[in-house]
């Protein structure tokens, strides 16, 4: 397996909640599973969050859809309960079984957050699995996102920006990226798209 060993392996099976064959299978690789399951674990604070906040707003069409994100980055790191559970949930959202998302969401949100720091540790020690991106790649990121960002492109921007988070930036990219993302969750295009006008 590439960029991984045996002990890497013996411990991300003793995780409770993550099938280790699933994520090697849908990421097609150790390297490309241990850089998807850092992404997974960094945005969970936020993406919970969301969850919680259309919840809270009983906006049913963003909560389907934040649900429906999270049942597709569980099923590919093996997160079998996690990503049924959410598939529940965003049936009830397009059904507006509001009594189901009542019953279910709080159990959701408090096995998505357990999986922070059943995480935490292993890619703490496993920083290094994010490479170097390359001028070219993130030269192609800058202009993907010069062309969603006036689109208002949410999901688009928002895949581009994960992507980008399995890779070691330079310092001022970093904080580039680190704003674009901020911006991205109060969804403020017109600053958003300033900035990396600024920036290009």
């Amino acid at each position: 397996m590439d960029n991984i060993d045996n002990s890497d392996i013996e411990m991300l099976e003793k995780i409770p909640g993550i099938t280790v064959s699933d994520g090697l299978e849908f990421c097609g690789g150790s390297s490309a599973f241990m850089k998807f399951l850092r992404t997974f674990c960094m945005s969970i604070d936020d993406k919970a969050g969301e969850i919680q906040q259309a919840y809270d707003n009983d906006d049913l069409d963003y909560y389907t859809i934040k649900v429906h994100a999270l049942k597709s980055t569980a099923r590919i790191i093996g997160a079998k309960e996690l990503s049924e559970l959410a598939l529940k949930l965003e049936d009830a959202g397009r059904n507006r079984d509001r009594d189901y998302i009542e019953k279910k969401t709080g159990y959701l949100l408090e096995l998505y957050r357990s999986y922070k720091d059943k995480l935490g540790g292993l890619l703490e020690k496993k920083d290094d699995y994010r490479t170097d991106i390359s001028e070219r790649e993130l030269r192609d990121a800058y202009a993907a996102l010069s062309e969603v960002i006036p689109a208002m492109d949410y999901d688009a921007v928002e895949s581009i920006l994960e992507e980008l988070g399995t890779y070691r930036l330079p310092v001022q990219d970093q904080e580039m990226i680190d704003r674009l993302s901020g911006l991205l969750k109060n969804v403020d295009w017109d600053e958003m798209e300033e900035l990396i006008k600024r920036g290009l």
